[in-house]
């Protein structure tokens, strides 16, 4: 108990509803975590926040101009493919051989979704080895879900299924009858929340608890952004 009761002092609280104002910004508190984190838990912190690096890659190089500021890599390694983690090389040395796959980025994600677990499971990390495999069980149970409504081959788009095995069914069911697709992601981000608070552990000063304290204020900050105005011709 208390390995990081400084660092966790020194984080602001969360806030209460999606929507709601963090007191520092995403990009602020993964700083400050990055300074205070010991070094044995560097690789574990780095690990989640290169989920944010992993969708960044995707987006610019789908030619949007979308960047979330708070991983690992900037936005010029990205568009210079330097500094970049070994699995998003290995994905780039794939890619050039050719990636079967419908959809390209499926690569990338199982490659990023392997590297985090596996090293999770060899730090024996219970937020990384819970959060993850729920995180790609649900990804997994939406696919089937979309696949279903479009008449495709589910399979085709899963990743790694031999990990996880969450039951998922009272949040698909929800999802079902929302046909509002905001109001949808609200519903998976508050289901995402609810997994993180059972990801965090009973020690609050834990690597654990940092970690969860992390996530949680990636997705708040993701509904913050999304009250902001927008210059229509932007959107266009």
């Amino acid at each position: 108990m208390g390995k990081y009761y400084f660092l966790a002092s020194a984080l602001p609280a969360m806030p209460v509803s999606l929507g709601d104002k963090l007191a520092l910004s995403f990009s602020d508190i993964a700083r400050i975590v990055q300074r205070n984190i010991e070094p044995e838990d560097i690789p574990l912190t780095k690990a989640l926040l290169m989920m944010i690096d992993v969708s960044n890659f995707e987006t610019i190089h789908q030619g949007r101009d979308v960047f979330i500021e708070g991983g690992t890599l900037t936005r010029e390694d990205i568009e210079h493919k330097r500094n970049l983690p070994l699995f998003i090389q290995a994905f780039l040395d794939e890619k050039e051989r050719g990636v079967r796959r419908p959809y390209l980025f499926d690569a990338l994600w199982e490659r990023y979704y392997e590297y985090a677990y596996s090293l999770g499971q060899e730090m024996e990390c219970r937020f990384l080895i819970d959060y993850i495999s729920w995180d790609i069980s649900l990804r997994n149970q939406l696919v089937m879900l979309r696949a279903k409504e479009v008449a495709r081959e589910a399979e085709d788009y899963t990743l790694l299924p031999h990990i996880g095995g969450y039951d998922l069914s009272a949040v698909l069911a929800e999802l079902k009858n929302q046909r509002n697709p905001l109001l949808a992601e609200r519903v998976l981000d508050e289901e995402r929340l609810r997994q993180v608070f059972h990801c965090e552990g009973g020690d609050p000063f834990s690597v654990d608890a940092i970690l969860s304290t992390l996530e949680r204020a990636r997705i708040f900050e993701r509904w913050e952004k999304m009250g902001l105005p927008f210059k229509i011709d932007d959107f266009i």
